[in-house]
């Protein structure tokens, strides 16, 4: 009876949460896509509503759709498997010298960084740092053209 009250949650949770842009998984596969590594905390208002934002707010949640997103929580000490390679919380943490939450990290479709954005970010500015990924990822931009993309579209 209680193996089937935890397999009936079981699938249950799946459904619920599986239509979530923002993914929580120990091992984090090559997709062809880019990935957004978002690192929050529990006690983080600013990870709900960055979260939030990716599924409700229309233009970002277009680019976000582009990406493969996983959040990792940096209360808990976990085993991670990223692009075949095995790490740990604490090893993310220092490799991305995260150290305020909500921290994000884009890496292009081959698992590269290209971008990393200590603290809440507004869904517009988020947004177009997400195309500019992107487009260093298909080749429609350079990497050393960030400074040029952020101020033609009114960032900097």
């Amino acid at each position: 009876m209680i193996k089937k009250m935890f397999a009936v949650l079981a699938i249950f949770s799946v459904v619920l949460f599986s239509g979530s842009m923002v993914k929580f998984s120990q091992t984090i596969p090559y997709s062809g896509k880019p990935i957004m590594l978002l690192f929050d905390s529990k006690s983080c208002p600013y990870c709900a509503r960055m979260k939030k934002e990716l599924e409700s707010n229309p233009s970002l949640h277009k680019v976000a759709r582009g990406f493969d997103i996983y959040r990792i929580p940096r209360d808990d000490y976990k085993r991670y498997t990223i692009l075949g390679n095995p790490t740990t919380t604490q090893n993310l943490q220092m490799l991305y010298r995260v150290k305020v939450t909500p921290y994000v990290v884009l890496l292009n479709s081959k698992g590269e960084k290209i971008w990393q954005l200590p603290g809440y970010v507004k869904p517009y500015v988020l947004g177009k740092i997400m195309e500019f990924v992107q487009g260093v990822d298909k080749g429609t931009y350079k990497k050393e053209e960030w400074k040029e993309y952020l101020k033609k579209n009114g960032i900097i």
